[in-house]
């Protein structure tokens, strides 16, 4: 059967990469991008242009355990073909995890319910090598029960346009936040995870960032929502770097 005849099939990836050296998802005019090396791979693999669509874009430098995409192809190639030819394609820091054949109305980006990012802080007096541009080195003394007590302050729907950067196109700036919590990962590895409906730009980096200033003391925890209150960017924290910043996981059923 050839491509031209054979039925449109509509394809959802899941895919990881270190963002490192990337100038995020989107795929732009000039330098390196995670859409673009997909369509480029998925092209030569499915033997006509390919347009990806991800579930939402990643800043330079930011990582992801589980980005989702979709694509429509006329090829007959299985789904563990497009994973395992795609993957030889593609440079060893992009990885297409799963493939599956899905409903013609599904969409990366419009069918998502939610998402959860993660951040990962290094709580260390020395830098580490191995974590380079995987997390924000931040020192030993930050004061951790004041930041978990003032995660209690995100959780809900409200307006959180005091922690997006100039720049966003996203509309409304009313999220709902459903989870936020902190966890070691190690001797010196602080995790934040945030789950929630949406994110704007830079929201989850500044949220971060105003975190650090709770754990430095410059910021009381109750401070969070007052600058929720304020709407303004001003009173919020620095952004923080992006190489702590995981998109952990994109949500398409009812989650909890």
């Amino acid at each position: 059967m050839s491509q031209e005849n054979s039925r449109p099939r509509n394809i959802m990836l899941t895919l990881a990469y270190d963002g490192t050296g990337y100038r995020g998802w989107q795929r732009q005019a000039r330098g390196l991008t995670i859409q673009g090396l997909l369509e480029e791979a998925l092209a030569r693999l499915c033997g006509h242009p390919v347009t990806v669509h991800g579930s939402g874009r990643t800043d330079a430098g930011v990582h992801a355990r589980a980005q989702v995409a979709n694509f429509v192809t006329h090829s007959p190639r299985s789904t563990r073909e497009i994973v395992g030819g795609g993957n030889a394609l593609l440079p060893a820091t992009v990885a297409i995890t799963s493939a599956q054949e899905v409903g013609e109305l599904f969409n990366a980006r419009f069918s998502a319910l939610g998402k959860t990012y993660c951040y990962d802080f290094l709580v260390s007096g020395v830098r580490d090598p191995l974590l380079l541009n995987r997390a924000w080195l931040v020192g030993p003394h930050l004061d951790w029960a004041a930041v978990g007590d003032s995660l209690r302050f995100l959780l809900g729907t409200k307006d959180f346009r005091a922690f997006r950067s100039s720049g966003g196109d996203e509309g409304s700036t009313v999220r709902e936040i459903r989870k936020a919590y902190l966890e070691w990962r190690g001797p010196d590895l602080m995790r934040l995870t945030l789950a929630g409906s949406g994110f704007l730009r830079h929201m989850v980096r500044t949220i971060a960032g105003t975190l650090w200033l709770i754990g430095r003391a410059r910021l009381a925890p109750a401070d969070l929502q007052a600058i929720i209150d304020s709407g303004d960017r001003s009173r919020a924290g620095p952004v923080a770097p992006p190489g702590g910043l995981y998109l952990e996981e994109v949500h398409y059923r009812p989650w909890a």
